[in-house]
């Protein structure tokens, strides 16, 4: 038996050297003494029994390698900013270029809407035509275009559209009128004519005005001694004293203008042919201006002849006329003054 001189450890095994504990050289240990229990023990004192860090080896081992010491400390390396991507600024970029253009686009269709829509009205309001001439033109109309106007800066317009019963009707030893389809019908007989001149009231009347009227040949048969618009209308001791501007539209277009003073007609001007008038049933337009003693005659817009007022009517009512028995429609009368 070995123990430890300084912790006072035993130990059996005989092949130790050295304390386990504190590595102190062991000492042979004599046999105890037989048990005296009067006999004073002595403790050892209080040993710590924390375990020490020193490690007990064989002397004919080799000693532990020494502990790796920690490495040095040195300064982290600086942190490196992220660099940033430039895909979301040319993303952004490009959708702005994108909304600018789609807002350019509505833009100039919004402008092109507005003036093609003014256009349309301006092209509507030159290019408009009574009602009549829209529902029975056919392909003998002429391309003359209806561009009457008046330089006059304070025209005030009167329009009958015969929508509304006003004129004589009825028959007569002369021919027969009547209204039928908002339009004013007339007739006469065979070989005579027959003349009516509007209502008594100041918006017939036409000194220095401007009198349009819409006619037609209803079956295609016109009067062979013509139909048309009368100016400065006006019975005098029951006989007429008026100028009538009247047409053929048959094979053969012609015009002339008349007068009728005390009943007696004479021509201020003769028939004369023109290729301005509309043959057929399709309608046609007269004019009427008449300025002071002079009086110019427009077909379908254009300029056809002019006359003085000899009679010195100056004014009266305008009135339709026509001849013969073919049934003739007026439309669309305008006075302008």
């Amino acid at each position: 038996m070995k123990r430890c001189p300084q912790c006072n450890r035993t130990y059996t095994d005989d092949a130790l050297s050295f304390c386990l504990d504190d590595g102190s050289p062991l000492q042979t240990a004599s046999a105890p003494p037989s048990y005296d229990p009067g006999a004073t023990v002595q403790y050892p004192p209080q040993r710590d029994t924390t375990p020490q860090p020193t490690v007990a080896y064989r002397p004919e081992q080799a000693p532990p390698p020494p502990l790796t010491p920690p490495p040095a400390w040195g300064p982290m390396p600086p942190v490196q900013p992220a660099r940033r991507s430039v895909w979301p600024w040319l993303l952004g970029i490009g959708s702005v270029l994108v909304f600018m253009g789609i807002g350019v686009v509505i833009l100039l269709i919004a402008i092109a809407s507005v003036t093609n829509h003014n256009d349309n009205n301006r092209v509507a309001n030159t290019n408009s035509n009574w009602r009549s001439a829209n529902r029975n033109a056919n392909a003998n109309s002429s391309p003359a275009a209806n561009t009457n106007s008046d330089t006059r800066s304070t025209l005030t317009s009167f329009t009958d559209d015969f929508s509304e019963p006003g004129w004589g009707v009825g028959p007569s030893q002369y021919g027969n009128l009547w209204y039928q389809d908002d339009e004013y019908h007339m007739h006469a007989i065979k070989g005579s004519y027959i003349v009516m001149y509007g209502p008594d009231r100041k918006e017939y009347y036409d000194e220095n005005a401007t009198v349009r009227v819409g006619l037609r040949s209803v079956d295609n048969d016109p009067p062979s001694h013509g139909y048309g618009l009368v100016v400065h209308g006006e019975k005098k001791d029951s006989k007429l004293e008026d100028y009538g501007f009247l047409i053929y539209n048959g094979s053969e277009p012609k015009y002339e203008v008349i007068l009728h003073k005390a009943g007696v007609e004479t021509k201020m001007v003769d028939w004369t042919p023109s290729s301005v008038i509309r043959t057929g049933s399709t309608p046609n337009q007269l004019e009427v201006r008449i300025r002071d003693a002079k009086l110019d005659f427009y077909i379908n817009g254009q300029f056809i002849t002019s006359i003085t007022d000899t009679a010195n009517y100056k004014r009266g009512r305008v009135g339709f006329y026509t001849s013969d028995t073919g049934e003739v429609a007026f439309d669309d009368l305008e006075i302008s003054k």
